[in-house]
Protein backbone atom coordinates (compact mmCIF):
# COMPACT_ATOMS: atom_id res chain seq x y z
CA UNK A 1 0.00 0.00 0.00
CA UNK A 2 1.36 3.33 -1.01
CA UNK A 3 1.80 6.17 1.91
CA UNK A 4 -0.30 8.51 -0.09
CA UNK A 5 -2.69 6.87 -0.07
CA UNK A 6 -5.85 8.10 1.41
CA UNK A 7 -8.38 6.81 3.12
CA UNK A 8 -11.33 7.66 5.30
CA UNK A 9 -11.75 7.45 8.86
CA UNK A 10 -8.46 7.52 11.62
CA UNK A 11 -8.96 3.84 12.57
CA UNK A 12 -6.41 1.00 11.16
CA UNK A 13 -7.55 -0.23 7.67
CA UNK A 14 -7.87 -4.08 6.83
CA UNK A 15 -7.85 -4.11 3.15
CA UNK A 16 -9.00 -7.39 2.13
CA UNK A 17 -7.92 -8.77 -1.48
CA UNK A 18 -10.80 -11.02 -2.67
CA UNK A 19 -8.52 -11.78 -6.36
CA UNK A 20 -6.02 -13.07 -3.84
CA UNK A 21 -8.07 -14.79 -1.80
CA UNK A 22 -9.92 -16.82 -5.30
CA UNK A 23 -5.96 -17.74 -6.88
CA UNK A 24 -4.95 -18.88 -3.34
CA UNK A 25 -8.18 -21.24 -3.20
CA UNK A 26 -7.22 -22.30 -6.75
CA UNK A 27 -3.43 -23.14 -5.36
CA UNK A 28 -4.71 -25.29 -3.28
CA UNK A 29 -7.27 -27.11 -5.17
CA UNK A 30 -4.69 -27.47 -7.86
CA UNK A 31 -2.48 -29.34 -5.17
CA UNK A 32 -4.66 -31.39 -2.99
CA UNK A 33 -5.71 -34.85 -3.74
CA UNK A 34 -8.40 -35.53 -1.55
CA UNK A 35 -11.85 -35.74 -2.00
CA UNK A 36 -13.10 -32.85 -0.12
CA UNK A 37 -11.26 -29.39 0.06
CA UNK A 38 -13.63 -27.53 2.76
CA UNK A 39 -12.36 -23.90 3.86
CA UNK A 40 -12.28 -22.58 7.47
CA UNK A 41 -13.68 -19.45 8.27
CA UNK A 42 -13.82 -19.59 12.12
CA UNK A 43 -13.09 -15.99 14.23
CA UNK A 44 -15.10 -14.54 11.37
CA UNK A 45 -12.60 -15.52 8.48
CA UNK A 46 -9.68 -14.99 10.26
CA UNK A 47 -11.17 -11.49 11.19
CA UNK A 48 -11.84 -10.97 7.25
CA UNK A 49 -15.66 -11.26 7.22
CA UNK A 50 -17.47 -14.70 6.74
CA UNK A 51 -20.78 -12.46 5.14
CA UNK A 52 -18.26 -11.57 2.65
CA UNK A 53 -15.84 -14.52 2.29
CA UNK A 54 -18.10 -17.57 2.38
CA UNK A 55 -20.26 -16.63 -0.47
CA UNK A 56 -16.98 -16.29 -2.33
CA UNK A 57 -15.75 -19.28 -1.98
CA UNK A 58 -18.92 -20.74 -2.52
CA UNK A 59 -18.65 -19.52 -6.08
CA UNK A 60 -15.16 -21.09 -6.67
CA UNK A 61 -16.61 -24.64 -5.65
CA UNK A 62 -16.78 -24.80 -1.77
CA UNK A 63 -19.10 -27.22 -0.17
CA UNK A 64 -17.70 -27.57 2.92
CA UNK A 65 -17.29 -24.89 5.47
CA UNK A 66 -15.63 -25.00 9.06
CA UNK A 67 -16.36 -22.44 11.77
CA UNK A 68 -16.12 -22.19 15.12
CA UNK A 69 -19.65 -22.05 16.81
CA UNK A 70 -22.86 -22.28 16.46
CA UNK A 71 -23.94 -18.93 16.21
CA UNK A 72 -21.00 -18.49 13.30
CA UNK A 73 -22.53 -21.22 11.19
CA UNK A 74 -26.18 -19.86 11.43
CA UNK A 75 -23.97 -16.53 10.04
CA UNK A 76 -22.62 -18.91 7.13
CA UNK A 77 -25.97 -20.20 6.38
CA UNK A 78 -27.61 -17.30 6.18
CA UNK A 79 -25.10 -16.20 3.37
CA UNK A 80 -24.38 -19.71 1.54
CA UNK A 81 -27.49 -21.49 0.73
CA UNK A 82 -25.56 -24.82 0.03
CA UNK A 83 -22.80 -27.33 1.54
CA UNK A 84 -22.31 -28.51 5.03
CA UNK A 85 -21.20 -26.30 7.68
CA UNK A 86 -18.78 -28.08 10.15
CA UNK A 87 -19.07 -27.00 14.15
CA UNK A 88 -15.63 -27.44 15.62
CA UNK A 89 -16.77 -26.92 19.32
CA UNK A 90 -19.44 -29.35 19.48
CA UNK A 91 -22.99 -29.63 20.85
CA UNK A 92 -21.79 -26.57 22.74
CA UNK A 93 -24.90 -24.24 22.09
CA UNK A 94 -26.45 -26.51 19.21
CA UNK A 95 -29.60 -26.19 18.12
CA UNK A 96 -29.88 -29.96 17.06
CA UNK A 97 -33.07 -29.53 15.21
CA UNK A 98 -32.01 -26.32 13.04
CA UNK A 99 -28.71 -29.03 12.40
CA UNK A 100 -31.12 -31.50 10.83
CA UNK A 101 -32.51 -28.58 8.90
CA UNK A 102 -29.79 -26.36 7.57
CA UNK A 103 -26.93 -29.22 7.10
CA UNK A 104 -24.94 -28.25 10.34
CA UNK A 105 -22.42 -31.15 11.17
CA UNK A 106 -21.33 -30.63 14.85
CA UNK A 107 -18.15 -32.26 15.30
CA UNK A 108 -18.66 -33.68 18.65
CA UNK A 109 -15.20 -33.19 21.07
CA UNK A 110 -16.30 -35.31 24.38
CA UNK A 111 -17.93 -38.37 25.44
CA UNK A 112 -20.63 -35.83 26.99
CA UNK A 113 -20.94 -34.81 23.69
CA UNK A 114 -21.46 -37.99 22.55
CA UNK A 115 -24.16 -38.60 24.73
CA UNK A 116 -25.90 -35.70 24.29
CA UNK A 117 -25.96 -36.17 20.49
CA UNK A 118 -26.94 -39.69 20.71
CA UNK A 119 -29.90 -38.91 23.19
CA UNK A 120 -31.18 -36.44 20.90
CA UNK A 121 -31.09 -38.92 17.77
CA UNK A 122 -32.96 -41.60 19.96
CA UNK A 123 -36.02 -38.92 20.43
CA UNK A 124 -35.94 -37.28 17.04
CA UNK A 125 -34.15 -39.57 14.64
CA UNK A 126 -30.42 -39.72 13.02
CA UNK A 127 -28.37 -36.83 13.02
CA UNK A 128 -25.70 -36.44 11.05
CA UNK A 129 -22.07 -35.19 13.26
CA UNK A 130 -18.36 -35.15 12.86
CA UNK A 131 -15.86 -36.92 15.70
CA UNK A 132 -13.13 -35.56 17.05
CA UNK A 133 -10.52 -38.03 17.73
CA UNK A 134 -7.92 -36.42 20.06
CA UNK A 135 -4.84 -37.82 18.49
CA UNK A 136 -2.08 -36.40 20.32
CA UNK A 137 -2.75 -32.21 21.03
CA UNK A 138 -4.50 -32.80 23.99
CA UNK A 139 -6.95 -29.84 23.49
CA UNK A 140 -10.41 -31.78 22.35
CA UNK A 141 -11.68 -35.06 21.05
CA UNK A 142 -11.95 -38.74 22.52
CA UNK A 143 -8.82 -40.37 23.80
CA UNK A 144 -7.24 -43.22 23.52
CA UNK A 145 -9.42 -45.27 26.20
CA UNK A 146 -12.78 -43.40 24.93
CA UNK A 147 -11.84 -44.69 21.37
CA UNK A 148 -11.46 -48.13 22.39
CA UNK A 149 -14.73 -47.28 24.37
CA UNK A 150 -16.40 -46.59 21.19
CA UNK A 151 -14.97 -49.37 19.30
CA UNK A 152 -16.27 -51.72 21.70
CA UNK A 153 -19.28 -51.04 22.05
CA UNK A 154 -20.82 -49.56 18.63
CA UNK A 155 -24.57 -48.94 20.20
CA UNK A 156 -22.67 -45.36 21.73
CA UNK A 157 -22.76 -44.17 17.91
CA UNK A 158 -26.91 -45.09 17.68
CA UNK A 159 -28.47 -43.15 15.85
CA UNK A 160 -25.70 -40.96 14.66
CA UNK A 161 -24.59 -40.72 11.26
CA UNK A 162 -20.99 -40.02 10.90
CA UNK A 163 -19.71 -37.27 8.28
CA UNK A 164 -16.13 -37.22 9.28
CA UNK A 165 -13.57 -38.68 11.52
CA UNK A 166 -11.06 -35.25 12.58
CA UNK A 167 -8.18 -34.87 14.21
CA UNK A 168 -5.54 -32.21 14.49
CA UNK A 169 -1.94 -32.04 14.44
CA UNK A 170 0.48 -30.71 17.64
CA UNK A 171 2.86 -29.35 15.17
CA UNK A 172 0.68 -27.69 12.61
CA UNK A 173 4.34 -26.11 10.71
CA UNK A 174 5.74 -28.90 10.16
CA UNK A 175 3.88 -32.29 9.48
CA UNK A 176 6.55 -34.82 9.18
CA UNK A 177 7.61 -33.63 12.37
CA UNK A 178 8.32 -37.56 14.54
CA UNK A 179 5.39 -35.91 16.34
CA UNK A 180 3.09 -35.64 13.99
CA UNK A 181 3.78 -38.93 11.80
CA UNK A 182 2.93 -40.67 15.30
CA UNK A 183 -0.48 -38.90 15.32
CA UNK A 184 -1.24 -40.26 11.76
CA UNK A 185 -0.41 -43.67 12.65
CA UNK A 186 -2.29 -43.49 15.76
CA UNK A 187 -5.55 -41.68 13.95
CA UNK A 188 -5.60 -44.21 11.20
CA UNK A 189 -5.36 -47.15 13.48
CA UNK A 190 -7.92 -46.01 15.55
CA UNK A 191 -10.10 -45.06 12.73
CA UNK A 192 -10.07 -48.42 10.93
CA UNK A 193 -11.60 -50.20 14.04
CA UNK A 194 -14.45 -47.77 13.75
CA UNK A 195 -17.48 -47.16 11.27
CA UNK A 196 -16.19 -46.54 7.93
CA UNK A 197 -15.90 -42.13 7.49
CA UNK A 198 -14.40 -39.92 5.60
CA UNK A 199 -10.91 -38.88 7.41
CA UNK A 200 -9.99 -35.59 7.76
CA UNK A 201 -6.42 -34.59 9.44
CA UNK A 202 -5.11 -31.76 6.67
CA UNK A 203 -5.16 -28.48 7.21
CA UNK A 204 -3.11 -25.60 4.87
CA UNK A 205 0.21 -27.35 6.16
CA UNK A 206 -0.92 -30.84 5.13
CA UNK A 207 -2.08 -29.99 1.94
CA UNK A 208 1.44 -28.42 0.74
CA UNK A 209 3.01 -31.71 1.97
CA UNK A 210 2.95 -35.37 0.39
CA UNK A 211 -0.30 -36.40 -0.50
CA UNK A 212 -0.31 -39.26 2.32
CA UNK A 213 -1.64 -36.59 4.37
CA UNK A 214 -4.59 -35.18 2.05
CA UNK A 215 -6.96 -38.68 2.98
CA UNK A 216 -10.51 -37.50 2.40
CA UNK A 217 -11.46 -34.14 4.22
CA UNK A 218 -8.82 -31.08 3.94
CA UNK A 219 -10.05 -28.10 6.34
CA UNK A 220 -7.80 -25.23 4.65
CA UNK A 221 -7.57 -21.39 6.53
CA UNK A 222 -4.31 -19.75 6.34
CA UNK A 223 -3.42 -20.65 2.65
CA UNK A 224 -6.66 -19.07 1.78
CA UNK A 225 -5.66 -15.58 3.42
CA UNK A 226 -2.22 -15.81 1.93
CA UNK A 227 -0.88 -17.18 5.12
CA UNK A 228 2.26 -19.32 4.48
CA UNK A 229 2.44 -21.89 8.01
CA UNK A 230 5.45 -23.71 6.30
CA UNK A 231 8.77 -21.70 6.04
CA UNK A 232 10.25 -24.25 5.22
CA UNK A 233 8.41 -25.64 2.43
CA UNK A 234 6.59 -22.47 0.61
CA UNK A 235 3.24 -22.56 -0.36
CA UNK A 236 3.35 -20.06 -3.03
CA UNK A 237 0.23 -18.05 -1.84
CA UNK A 238 -0.06 -14.69 -2.16
CA UNK A 239 -1.26 -12.17 0.91
CA UNK A 240 -4.46 -11.16 0.71
CA UNK A 241 -4.90 -8.94 3.77
CA UNK A 242 -2.80 -5.51 4.50
CA UNK A 243 -2.93 -4.28 7.43
CA UNK A 244 -2.77 -0.29 7.62
CA UNK A 245 -2.83 2.93 9.65
CA UNK A 246 -2.95 6.87 9.24
CA UNK A 247 -0.19 9.06 10.45
CA UNK A 248 -1.38 11.30 12.65
CA UNK A 249 1.58 13.25 13.10
CA UNK A 250 4.78 14.06 12.06
CA UNK A 251 7.41 16.08 14.49
CA UNK A 252 11.39 16.45 14.34
CA UNK A 253 12.50 16.53 17.38
CA UNK A 254 15.49 17.18 19.33
CA UNK A 255 18.66 14.60 20.55
CA UNK A 256 17.55 13.46 24.37
CA UNK A 257 13.32 13.76 23.44
CA UNK A 258 11.90 10.43 25.18
CA UNK A 259 9.23 8.66 22.95
CA UNK A 260 7.08 6.56 25.29
CA UNK A 261 5.84 5.68 28.18
CA UNK A 262 8.63 5.53 31.04
CA UNK A 263 11.34 7.21 28.14
CA UNK A 264 10.90 3.97 26.14
CA UNK A 265 13.04 5.28 23.39
CA UNK A 266 15.09 8.43 23.22
CA UNK A 267 16.22 9.77 20.55
CA UNK A 268 20.10 10.03 19.68
CA UNK A 269 20.04 12.82 17.00
CA UNK A 270 17.23 15.12 15.55
CA UNK A 271 15.09 12.75 14.62
CA UNK A 272 11.82 12.51 12.53
CA UNK A 273 9.08 10.69 14.19
CA UNK A 274 5.44 9.96 12.60
CA UNK A 275 2.50 8.81 15.09
CA UNK A 276 0.59 6.14 13.68
CA UNK A 277 -3.26 5.96 15.08
CA UNK A 278 -2.55 2.12 15.60
CA UNK A 279 -1.74 0.08 19.13
CA UNK A 280 -2.12 -2.69 21.14
CA UNK A 281 -6.05 -2.33 21.30
CA UNK A 282 -5.72 -2.75 17.47
CA UNK A 283 -4.30 -6.07 18.00
CA UNK A 284 -0.44 -4.72 17.72
CA UNK A 285 1.52 -7.05 20.00
CA UNK A 286 3.67 -5.21 22.71
CA UNK A 287 7.02 -7.15 21.33
CA UNK A 288 7.29 -5.16 18.39
CA UNK A 289 8.26 -2.44 20.49
CA UNK A 290 11.25 -0.77 19.22
CA UNK A 291 12.15 -3.66 17.14
CA UNK A 292 9.34 -3.75 14.78
CA UNK A 293 8.71 -2.00 11.42
CA UNK A 294 6.32 -0.80 9.12
CA UNK A 295 6.30 -0.26 5.42
CA UNK A 296 5.72 3.60 4.16
CA UNK A 297 6.19 4.01 0.29
CA UNK A 298 7.74 0.87 -0.07
CA UNK A 299 10.17 1.72 2.50
CA UNK A 300 10.75 0.34 5.95
CA UNK A 301 10.64 2.79 8.98
CA UNK A 302 11.43 0.87 12.38
CA UNK A 303 9.20 1.42 15.48
CA UNK A 304 10.52 3.57 18.39
CA UNK A 305 8.97 3.69 21.95
CA UNK A 306 6.38 1.39 23.30
CA UNK A 307 3.28 0.03 22.22
CA UNK A 308 0.28 2.28 23.15
CA UNK A 309 -3.52 1.20 23.36
CA UNK A 310 -3.82 2.79 20.06
CA UNK A 311 -0.63 4.59 19.14
CA UNK A 312 2.78 3.80 17.95
CA UNK A 313 5.89 6.01 16.89
CA UNK A 314 7.95 5.71 13.75
CA UNK A 315 11.21 7.22 12.68
CA UNK A 316 11.24 8.14 9.49
CA UNK A 317 14.10 10.44 9.49
CA UNK A 318 15.38 8.68 6.52
CA UNK A 319 12.90 9.43 4.21
CA UNK A 320 13.09 12.68 2.19
CA UNK A 321 10.73 16.09 3.89
CA UNK A 322 7.58 15.72 2.82
CA UNK A 323 7.84 12.21 2.30
CA UNK A 324 5.46 11.01 4.72
CA UNK A 325 2.72 13.37 5.64
CA UNK A 326 -0.21 13.23 8.15
CA UNK A 327 -3.70 11.61 6.45
CA UNK A 328 -1.18 9.33 4.57
CA UNK A 329 -1.47 5.21 5.47
CA UNK A 330 1.37 3.00 6.65
CA UNK A 331 1.80 -0.83 5.88
CA UNK A 332 1.87 -2.64 9.13
CA UNK A 333 1.95 -6.05 7.18
CA UNK A 334 0.66 -6.79 3.65
CA UNK A 335 2.03 -6.80 0.15
CA UNK A 336 4.96 -5.02 1.08
CA UNK A 337 5.69 -6.09 4.24
CA UNK A 338 4.47 -9.57 4.82
CA UNK A 339 2.72 -11.35 7.67
CA UNK A 340 4.88 -13.91 8.51
CA UNK A 341 8.07 -11.54 8.92
CA UNK A 342 6.11 -9.12 11.16
CA UNK A 343 4.96 -11.87 13.26
CA UNK A 344 8.31 -13.06 13.56
CA UNK A 345 9.38 -10.48 14.44
CA UNK A 346 6.86 -10.14 17.76
CA UNK A 347 7.49 -14.12 18.32
CA UNK A 348 3.89 -14.69 17.78
CA UNK A 349 2.19 -17.09 14.89
CA UNK A 350 1.34 -15.06 11.64
CA UNK A 351 -2.60 -15.98 12.28
CA UNK A 352 -1.88 -14.66 15.86
CA UNK A 353 -1.56 -11.15 14.64
CA UNK A 354 -3.96 -11.61 11.28
CA UNK A 355 -7.02 -12.44 13.82
CA UNK A 356 -6.11 -9.73 16.29
CA UNK A 357 -5.73 -7.39 14.17
CA UNK A 358 -8.07 -7.99 11.41
CA UNK A 359 -11.02 -8.00 13.95
CA UNK A 360 -10.38 -4.79 15.06
CA UNK A 361 -9.53 -2.88 12.04
CA UNK A 362 -12.01 -1.27 9.28
CA UNK A 363 -12.38 -3.61 6.28
CA UNK A 364 -11.99 -2.35 2.80
CA UNK A 365 -12.44 -5.27 0.19
CA UNK A 366 -10.87 -4.69 -3.21
CA UNK A 367 -11.07 -7.20 -6.11
CA UNK A 368 -9.75 -6.79 -9.36
CA UNK A 369 -10.98 -5.03 -12.04
CA UNK A 370 -13.73 -3.99 -9.74
CA UNK A 371 -14.74 -0.73 -7.99
CA UNK A 372 -13.25 -0.42 -4.22
CA UNK A 373 -15.46 -1.21 -1.82
CA UNK A 374 -15.45 0.02 2.04
CA UNK A 375 -17.49 -2.95 4.38
CA UNK A 376 -19.02 -1.93 7.61
CA UNK A 377 -16.84 -3.42 10.51
CA UNK A 378 -18.88 -6.55 11.73
CA UNK A 379 -17.70 -8.48 14.78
Amino acid sequence: MSATLLLPGDRPVITIDLAAIRQNWRTVADTYTGAHMGAVIKNDAYGLGSARIAPLLDQLGCRNFWVDTFDAALTVRHVVRDGTIFVLHGMAGVDAAQCRALDIVPVLVSMGDLAMARSDAQRLGPLRVAIHLDSGLSRVGLNHAEVDNVANDLSLLSGLEIAAWVTHLGRFSDPQASENLLQRTRFLEWTARLPRAPLSIATSSCVFAEPSWHLDHARVGSALYGVDTTPSNPQGVVPAATLSAPVLRVATLPPGTEIGYSGAYRTQRTSVIATLAVGYGDGLPFSLANQGQVAIGGRLAPIVGGISMGLIAVDVTSFAEGQVLPGMHATIFGTELRLEQVAASAGIAPNALLVASAIHASRRYVDADKPLHVGAQTS
